[in-house]
């Protein structure tokens, strides 16, 4: 028994040498042809940029939800864009291609990181905001600080501080470690992958065609599963309290067989935004923005045009 706990052991710092060594590699690796890098502090913030067509109407910042990426937006982007808006996607740290936190790095908001990045390319008074699920509750924190055009919520999910007494245990290197091994490795099931997909979008057809790569190649990278340990304990709450300092039209969608968004965090947003612009997307999942992505872009332009 103790020889195969052994062999086990050196199996798994074998594969976790190997996962260090794969990412040494790709230090300077360009996941997009169109990636870009915002430095700010100890950060590295991936992000895209997908042009206006024709003549443009305004700047949209697109934050994606928990275990996602620049990827999710891909067809909003590639709509919106065609109707005269210029679509910044970003990678939110400890996410698709963005630094991820650790003792080494010296913790900022991602609040701060984002609405520097905007500021980067244009004044704040220019941005339409959209978030995606944990990037709704971001883009929430952004829009109370700062006068933004709209506000755009999707399937958006509050989040709350993660107890103090668990810091210990998430944040442990044995957690790091073995976080990292399940997502560099667990995610090379692509079955298993699809079948998240679908029950992410109540789509089987979209799920079994779906390019898995766009996923996994970011929980794959770079130590993504370390990177949600530390980040459990950094990230602000979203400030639902303060939510009627948003000085703008907000629109707030949610879709009717999204088992990810319970009916408590819909009513905690629903309370927060009262005279917001709301809409159900009927029969679809957490993930609408990617397989519903015409319904949903035909609403937000409806919305941003009042």
């Amino acid at each position: 028994m103790k020889k195969f706990i052994s062999i086990i052991c050196i199996i798994a710092v074998v594969f976790s040498a190997l996962t260090v060594f794969s990412f040494a590699e790709n230090e300077n690796f360009k996941p997009y042809d169109d990636s870009r890098f915002f430095e700010y502090g100890d950060y590295e913030i991936h992000y895209r940029i997908v042009p206006a067509k024709g003549e443009m109407k305004g700047r949209i910042m697109m934050l994606h939800g928990f275990l996602c990426s620049t990827y999710a937006w891909r067809n909003m982007a590639s709509i919106l864009s065609e109707e005269g808006y210029e679509c910044v996607m970003a990678d939110l740290p400890n996410f698709g291609f963005s630094t991820r936190e650790s003792d080494d790095i010296e913790i900022i908001d991602r609040e701060i990181l984002i609405a520097e990045l905007m500021k980067s390319i244009a004044p704040m008074d220019e941005w339409i905001i959209a978030g995606h699920s944990m990037g709704g509750g971001v883009a929430v924190n952004i829009a109370i600080s700062n006068p933004v055009e709209n506000l755009l919520l999707y399937c958006p999910a509050p989040q709350s501080e993660f107890p103090d007494a668990m810091e210990g245990l998430m944040t442990s290197d044995f957690m790091k470690w073995f976080m990292n091994i399940f997502f560099n490795y667990g995610t090379r099931c692509e079955p298993l992958v699809k079948m998240i997909i679908y029950a992410a979008t109540m789509d089987w057809d979209f799920a079994m065609d779906y390019d898995v790569t766009g996923v996994t190649d970011a929980t794959q990278y770079n130590g993504f599963g370390g990177g949600l340990c530390e980040m459990m304990f950094n990230v602000r709450a979203t400030d639902l309290e303060n939510a009627s300092e948003v000085d703008c039209p907000v629109l707030l969608v949610n879709a009717s067989k999204d088992i990810i968004i319970n009916d408590t965090m819909k009513t905690q947003m629903t309370e927060a935004f009262p005279d917001a612009e709301a809409y159900i997307v009927e029969g679809g999942g957490h993930q609408c923005i990617e397989n519903r992505a015409e319904e949903i872009c035909d609403v937000t332009l409806d919305f941003i045009k009042k």
